[in-house]
């Protein structure tokens, strides 16, 4: 009964609020690379990990469709394949109730349900490496051939889903090395296994060869002692308290180490099986370290084929502490990880993605006649996801003068309003903020918005009409030559357009940022902007002397603005110290210039 209730505690936590996160970028490029034909699926050279989970979700998809519930369903399935199997191996090492409280564990664990709510391969990998330690077991104690054959299977399953899953494979063969003399017979068919495991790979291994080695970067430094701060401590702390907890819970998580410490102590001590966890446990982490000066980056995630044995240890180590300890220790597990879980599942500062929030406001905010520019090409599988069939976008390659210009021009010729998706660090794509120069030269910006990994703009395109030339000297800086109001609503919103014609007098060496406010007849501010030129692009310390730039803005409205008679000022000031620059001029007013009254219908 206890195991039932376990089990159906996991199922449920895993289905819980399992499309509150939007789909982020690696899920998305599951969904779109598992789209394929299976051909393509399952060649080489086009994804860097093994290709069996993409094509068991292209079946799934096939079948299920790709809805955001079903493709997260289908890492819940063996989300809870593995607390079954957890179940049943701590029942064989360690007792009954034992291996119900890791049963129970697992099924809290924040770091497991974060994974079983992924559109990745990581809850599969556990499985089939669970499944495969628990067939080893068997077939150690009854010397079945159906559990050897279900160990052959369930490992092969393993490596073609990820490649970290051959150090369980070698911490198995190492531990079989080891209690060879009990039973020569037996080494010699479970190195025939191998011989099959390897022959069955080796095809693969060689014809992604190239394509691993491509993406391999030489980081020495990763075999001291931050290396293992990163992958040994950082991995086993994030396995006890999740990947969605604050600083104080990781300190909090850094405790539960005492207690696993004295599992591996009692596991070192006690029967040949404890020994075998020690293996599972000991091999895959210094591997991931020997092997980290050739990768291009590590996450805990990598190791998940570990977490199984983890929480063995952990509740080996809750065991062997006197009551009142072990109950300590075990409170301390279940707080952070619900801790954890409730951040995953409610706090905003752990969303995974915004992609589908900011497609959703284009959505709710767009034309008939909007494009969309969709800047890196990281971002095309989330597009391809979220995006609408029916609005034109467009794709925009790495910013370059003799290609750019034409195809900008082109598109701002076919659409009045281009929504800008920036994705990701723009230093890869556009570091000089190109792109979003010559859109803020062009168009007033309507809209700004942040999301998780990326950012959203409107630009508007439209007649703005300049007002008599005028001539405000800001300190000895900047020059108002010129500006220009367009009409109120022409972005389909309620805000006023503004464009700015600034001139630099001399070099300078600070960032100032502008402001314009509108001032109803008593001086009351109804409404301001206040940025660094073209939207933070071109900061004033990158302007040159006698340059001029033309800064196109969109002051909001509020809806209870009274209509009437409202009047404009702007100026500029040093951000850090709030001092203002001075102004000189006709219509300046101390440090300020009053370019006239703007009627609000």
């Amino acid at each position: 009964m206890c195991a039932v209730v376990v089990l159906l505690l996991s199922f449920g936590l895993r289905l819980f609020r399992i499309q509150h996160h939007n789909i982020w970028g690696d899920e998305a490029f599951s969904i779109a690379f598992s789209k394929q034909e299976l051909n393509l699926v399952l060649s080489s050279g086009a994804e860097t990990h093994p290709p069996l989970y993409h094509a068991l979700l292209h079946a799934w998809m096939s079948l299920a469709g790709d809805s955001l519930f079903s493709v997260r369903y289908f890492s819940v399935l063996p989300g809870v394949t593995l607390v079954a199997i957890v179940l049943v191996i701590g029942r064989r090492l360690l007792g009954v109730q034992m291996g119900l409280l890791t049963a129970a564990m697992m099924s809290i664990s924040s770091f497991a349900v974060y994974y079983s709510q992924e559109v990745r391969m990581y809850s599969w990998v556990a499985c089939f490496c669970a499944v495969a330690l628990y067939a080893d077991l068997r077939w150690e104690r009854t010397g079945s051939r159906k559990w050897l054959l279900t160990f052959m299977i369930t490992m092969l399953a393993a490596t073609f889903t990820h490649y970290y899953s051959f150090f369980v494979l070698l911490a198995q063969n190492l531990y079989r090395f080891r209690v060879r003399k009990n039973n020569m017979q037996r080494w010699h068919t479970w190195m025939w296994v191998q011989l099959f495991v390897l022959l069955i790979y080796t095809p693969w291994a060689l014809a992604q060869l190239d394509f691993i080695t491509s993406k391999a970067n030489t980081r020495w430094q990763e075999l001291g002692i931050g290396g293992m701060d990163t992958i040994w401590a950082g991995t086993l702390m994030t396995f006890g308290v999740g990947e969605t907890i604050s600083t104080y819970g990781k300190w909090l998580g850094v405790l539960l180490l005492i207690p696993l410490a004295a599992g591996v102590r009692r596991a070192y001590s006690g029967s040949k099986y404890g020994a075998a966890v020690l293996y599972w446990l000991i091999v895959p982490l210094v591997c991931a370290l020997l092997i980290a000066p050739v990768m291009p980056f590590y996450y805990p995630r990598y190791l998940i084929v570990v977490l199984p044995v983890y929480l063995l240890l952990l509740a080996n180590g809750f065991r062997s502490s006197t009551r009142l300890l072990g109950g300590t220790w075990l409170m301390l597990f279940v707080v952070v990880n619900v801790m954890s879980l409730n951040n995953y599942f409610f706090n905003q500062q752990y969303t995974k993605g915004g992609y589908g929030d900011l497609m959703a406001y284009i959505q709710d905010h767009r034309q008939d006649t909007d494009g969309i520019l969709l800047q890196n090409g990281a971002q095309a599988p989330l597009y391809e996801y979220y995006g609408n069939p029916e609005m034109k976008s467009y794709n925009m390659p790495p910013w370059d003068d003799t290609e750019m210009q034409p195809l900008l021009e082109l598109i701002s010729s076919q659409h009045q309003r281009i929504w800008l998706i920036m994705y990701g660090d723009a230093a890869g794509y556009d570091p000089d903020h190109m792109l979003e120069r010559w859109l803020h030269q062009r168009a007033f910006r309507s809209y700004h918005g942040d999301y998780i990994d990326g950012s959203l703009d409107l630009f508007v395109l439209g007649e703005i009409v300049f007002q008599n030339a005028i001539d405000i000297r800001f300190g000895e800086f900047i020059l108002l030559s010129g500006f220009g109001l367009g009409k109120i609503g022409q972005d389909g919103a309620d805000k006023l357009p503004i464009s700015l014609v600034w001139r630099a007098l001399t070099k300078m060496d600070r960032d100032y940022t502008g402001f314009i406010h509108l001032l109803d007849s008593e001086g009351k501010l109804w409404s301001q902007i206040d940025s660094q030129p073209l939207g933070g692009t071109h900061p004033t310390s990158e302007w040159t002397e006698g340059e001029t730039v033309i800064d196109k803005l969109a002051l909001p409205l509020a809806p209870d603005l009274p209509s009437g008679n409202y009047r404009l000022v702007a100026g500029w000031y040093e951000l850090a110290s709030m001092e203002r620059l001075p102004a000189f001029g006709e219509d300046s007013l101390y440090d300020k210039v009053d370019l006239g009254i703007v009627e609000i219908p």
